[in-house]
């Protein structure tokens, strides 16, 4: 088994040299290397070419008189390609000990494991001041095979099995320079019953939006591409849970329909008055809230009102704080369900 690690390059040379100098040194698994220099200046251009022929079998260098994107760029890569996984990296990443491996074995513990992000400051996972990136990646270690589940993979650095390829297909090209082109992919492949996971042990570090905040038209393509997104696959709702009651036979019954809530792109909060983060599946999309028991219903119901957006559906355990919450829907907007 190996893997295709596949990256578009477009100028940032000293990020570039950082990325690969990693790769090359923290990189165990089997791996080969595809990188597209997408239209770069000419300092990047040669590196590129100078390193491609010092590891003559080692890398594949394709290169673009033009800028064409991550997206196209990307799915040069991806026609390249012939290794069982692929990996797509940004060049303004900083990869660590054994990132590949662990990815890899998470994807290969279960079937439908079939898109892993490794951990990342991108995910708000960051080493304190004064610590280095490689010493808090090593301390990340004792979380080997662990996972969250995610809603969707997010594309600057994510391993993809081979076998998604060949049913979904590459990046959408609609999704033109880039942004949204990620989610959609891993929602065309959770259609087919794929899930995309984040190993907990990887460690990757991200210099995030280098290439992105360099285009003048950034902001205008993000919001035509969210559009783009949104028509396809519908706009999806913020959920809350509200547990006035220690029940677990009710946390069983309502965590499988709260995981299909999170898996279908919403956003769910749960308010409870137990510490009980641990009772419901580890989601990226499910955010669970221990609130003081002797003013839960205060603290709880002033949470909702106040929240500038606004939650669509409320589900309550309590027929009382029900009926509390239908009378003031004029305030909090949400449609309100009793729910025991």
């Amino acid at each position: 088994m190996s893997c295709d690690i596949i990256i578009p390059v477009w100028n940032l040379v000293d990020f570039t040299r950082d990325c690969l100098e990693s790769v090359f040194s923290k990189t165990k698994y089997p791996f080969h290397l595809i990188i597209i220099d997408n239209g770069s200046d000419n300092q990047t251009k040669e590196y590129l070419f100078q390193l491609a022929q010092q590891k003559k079998g080692e890398i594949t260098l394709l290169r673009n008189e033009d800028n064409l994107g991550f997206i196209k760029a990307t799915n040069q890569g991806i026609r390249e390609s012939q290794a069982p996984y692929l990996c797509f990296l940004n060049n303004d990443t900083l990869v660590t000990e054994g990132w590949l491996t662990e990815m890899v074995k998470l994807a290969e513990s279960r079937q439908d494991f079939d898109i892993v992000n490794p951990n990342s400051n991108t995910f708000g996972s960051r080493p304190k001041k004064g610590v280095s990136i490689e010493l808090y990646s090593k301390r990340l270690k004792n979380q080997s095979g662990q996972y969250s589940e995610l809603a969707w993979a997010t594309g600057f650095c994510m391993l993809v099995k081979r076998r998604v390829i060949e049913a979904i297909g590459a990046f959408d090209e609609i999704y033109g320079m880039g942004n949204f082109e990620d989610a959609d992919f891993c929602k065309r492949a959770q259609e087919r019953g794929s899930l995309s996971v984040c190993a907990r042990a990887a460690y990757v570090y991200h210099r995030e939006r280098r290439s992105f905040i360099r285009f003048k038209k950034f902001n205008q393509d993000f919001e035509r591409n969210k559009k783009i997104f949104h028509a396809k696959w519908g706009n999806f709702k913020r959920i809350l849970y509200v547990l006035t009651k220690h029940d677990q036979d009710y946390i069983k019954r309502i965590n499988p329909e709260i995981l299909k809530l999170a898996r279908q792109g919403n956003i769910v909060w749960i308010f409870s008055k137990e510490k009980n983060r641990n009772s419901f599946s580890k989601h990226s999309n499910i955010y669970v809230y221990s609130i003081n028991q002797l003013f839960f219903n205060l603290i709880s119901f002033w949470r909702i009102l106040k929240r500038k957006k606004k939650f669509d559906n409320i589900y309550l355990d309590n027929k009382n704080y029900f009926k509390i919450l239908n009378n003031f829907t004029p305030l909090h907007k949400a449609q309100v369900t009793y729910t025991r």
